[in-house]
């Protein structure tokens, strides 16, 4: 039967195994089960039998065990979960130091983070450049150009007393030629 000074090494040795998974397995996680049954049974005869010294013992013991064990499972998700985001699969190896429950936990987490990535990936890749922007200045019929915003350019009044901007980078606008000149001459923007 298994003991808590168990619980102690095997929560160390999945702390100094870095990223690799320790062997820990379904029989070990039903001596485990078994460990704690016992104490809590243990646990009920002493409370039966007002005994409060033990039962306080045997409650710290369950607690600590409790304890160590989600720490084990909380470095081993960890370490599940970067072998996911990495893409890599399970090794033979990795399978058989794993719990049946942590490979279904795996499988999940690849299929969830798989799918993330590939959304993403695909919204970069399908990416349209954004519309042309009208400027602010109403349509009076004077000859217009599509520049490129190269660096933010602040609302500023033309000699005509319309109002452009602010345009910010990286923006491709439609605007009057003779501001569209002066903000390409100035580096503020390209023609395209």
């Amino acid at each position: 039967m298994i003991t808590y000074s168990e619980f102690i090494r095997l929560r160390r040795a999945e702390d100094e195994s870095r990223g690799e998974l320790t062997p820990f397995s379904d029989k070990t996680l039903d001596e485990m089960k078994e460990y704690i049954a016992i104490n809590k049974q243990a646990l009920e005869e002493c409370k039966k039998s007002n005994d409060e010294n033990r039962a306080s013992e045997i409650s710290t013991k369950i607690k600590n065990a409790l304890e160590e064990l989600n720490k084990i499972i909380n470095r081993r998700i960890n370490k599940l979960t970067q072998i996911a985001i990495e893409g890599r699969g399970l090794d033979p190896k990795t399978r058989q130091n794993m719990l049946s429950q942590e490979v279904v936990l795996f499988d999940k987490l690849k299929e969830v983070i798989d799918s993330y990535k590939g959304k993403v990936i695909r919204e970069i890749k399908e990416a349209e450049p954004k519309a042309v922007q009208k400027s602010d200045s109403e349509d009076d019929g004077s000859e217009k150009a599509v520049i490129k915003i190269m660096s933010d350019v602040p609302k500023f009044i033309w000699k005509n007393n319309k109002s452009y901007g602010p345009f910010s980078f990286p923006n491709v606008i439609e605007i009057d030629k003779d501001v569209a000149d002066i903000l390409v001459k100035g580096g503020k923007a390209t023609f395209v």
